[in-house]
């Protein structure tokens, strides 16, 4: 800022000493002042502000965003869920549950504000860096941030598209007030903006295996054709009438993700979920989580805390349905070890034999020891830390945010509405890794009835069942199922009563 108020007094003692002073002399830089023009010149700065750009990746600030917000977002919307006891102390979560939420929901405010600070950050990466001369910053380290960039501005627009029916297209940074305000845009634009984001960043972005080891966390060529992929086959389930055309494009960057060779099924499913893994080979984008508390660093959370059940030392926020475990069993003891289907060990605790044997799978300990001998508890595993010693403290556990067996089975999905082969190979080699026997289905619907199923088995609380839903048109037949409060007018978010009243171009 130029002509600062703190430098008033030291400007009129020169001016009483010198007449006729110049214009320069009075308009000086405040050296106590962080101009952006002054901020934007070296590589390390550059990165610095990629850095606050990505930290806003899923909420990943304070408590409320992250742990409370992200999760009775993501999770109570789910029909194969229900909360705890204590859930029920906080009236802006269980409205999620309900479907009874109103515009003025703490959570949805969260949503829209922390993905369009993103943006905004996003932005200033965008417009800052592009100046950047060739004397502050290599061609290569430039063009590969504004590629990150263009991802991450891409991923805040989706999570806000896939949650709202109109979102604003943020793509430049407001230099005055009046550019505040801003119309809402309709779908198609801002899914069309979406991918051309996701496509400028996949050109440039590099392969995982280009990747450093210290830089596993940051987006790769592989980030933006899964998104692309993902995005593809949303809109298919929004537009019925160029449905073969968006699959086609789906099917096509969904392959090159799995054709690259960057990806393989980790072997331990539960470690990706529990934080004994990290990056693992299947991770395609993860939100990365540390331990490190020096100078007080804070990039742990208490997630564990929140899901695992109140027997386990949890707050018990959140439990499996009986019609949940209904599907998680269906298959019965099939698997090549004469057990059920392996993820359903690796995703839930039940009152089951293998719980309750000699060697005390459940942490240590035996389910009957910790939830009762006559119990039903459906417990959740998935993100509760590997010990349970760890449930009362932040725990650094990764979430991948897109894998390969997603992307495997959206193309299995996919390629089986397209009619073409390969469907029930993806499939059955995402069943392997769970000790699941290969099947041989050639029926459209029936192949189709068993991606609904390994979605389920797959990525429980993984914020796709909703969606997933949504897509195929299921909503309303499922929850219905579930006995739950439901109507179609909430199969989105209102708009934040905040940025309607503020925002008047938003009504």
């Amino acid at each position: 800022m130029k002509k600062s108020y703190l430098y008033i007094p030291v400007v009129l003692a020169f001016l009483a000493l010198t007449p006729g002073c110049s214009k320069d002399v009075l308009d000086q830089r405040s050296p106590d002042k962080l101009e952006s023009e002054l901020y934007w010149t070296t590589k390390e700065r550059a990165l610095s502000g990629l850095s606050a750009a990505y930290s806003q990746v899923e909420g990943f600030v304070y408590w409320d965003n992250y742990v409370e917000a992200r999760s009775v977002r993501s999770f109570y919307r789910e029909d194969y869920v229900e909360p705890g006891d204590d859930a029920y102390n906080y009236a802006w979560w269980v409205e999620h549950y309900n479907f009874n939420f109103t515009s003025g929901n703490y959570a949805i405010d969260l949503l829209w504000r922390e993905n369009y600070r993103g943006i905004y950050y996003t932005n200033q990466v965008l417009e800052a860096v592009a100046g950047m001369k060739p004397e502050m910053i290599d061609d290569a380290s430039k063009n590969q941030i504004l590629a990150e960039a263009h991802f991450l501005r891409a991923y805040y627009h989706y999570k806000l598209i896939i949650d709202f029916e109109k979102i604003i297209i943020r793509d430049k940074v407001p230099k005055k007030e009046g550019e505040l305000p801003a119309a809402l845009s309709e779908r198609k634009a801002a899914w069309d903006f979406i991918c051309s984001e996701l496509k400028a960043a996949e050109a440039a972005l590099p392969l995982r295996s280009e990747r450093p080891d210290n830089e596993l966390g940051r987006v790769t060529k592989g980030a933006a054709q899964a998104l692309l992929g993902k995005v593809y086959l949303y809109r298919a389930g929004e537009d019925k009438g160029n449905a073969p055309a968006l699959l086609a494009e789906s099917s096509t960057w969904l392959g090159k993700v799995i054709a690259s060779n960057q990806y393989q099924l980790n072997t331990d499913y539960m470690s990706m979920f529990n934080g004994a893994a990290r990056n693992t080979p299947e991770s395609i984008f993860e939100l990365q989580q540390s331990s490190d508390v020096n100078n007080g660093a804070a990039y742990g959370s208490y997630l564990g805390d929140w899901v695992a059940a109140s027997d386990m030392g949890g707050y018990g926020e959140i439990y499996g349905t009986p019609r949940f475990l209904a599907e998680f069993l269906k298959e019965g003891k099939t698997a090549t070890d004469q057990l059920y289907d392996h993820r359903v060990y690796s995703t839930i605790l039940f009152n089951d034999p293998y719980f309750n044997d000699a060697t005390k799978k459940a942490y240590g300990y035996t389910y009957n020891a910790i939830f009762g001998a006559t119990a039903h508890t459906i417990a959740f595993r998935k993100w509760v830390p590997a010990s349970l010693d760890r449930l009362g403290n932040d725990n650094a556990i990764n979430v991948p945010l897109i894998r390969l067996a997603d992307v495997m089975l959206m193309q299995a999905e996919v390629l089986n509405e397209l009619g073409r082969p390969g469907a029930m190979n993806l499939i059955n080699t995402v069943r392997a890794r769970a000790k699941m026997p290969a099947l041989t289905l050639t029926d459209k619907t029936a192949i189709f009835n068993q991606v609904v199923h390994e979605r389920v088995m797959e990525l429980t609380l993984e914020s796709c069942r909703y969606y997933d839903l949504r897509r195929w048109g299921l909503l309303e037949k499922e929850m219905k199922e579930a006995n739950r409060t439901f109507s179609i007018d909430k199969a989105f978010y209102p708009l934040p009563l905040k940025e309607t009243v503020n925002n008047p171009m938003a009504n």
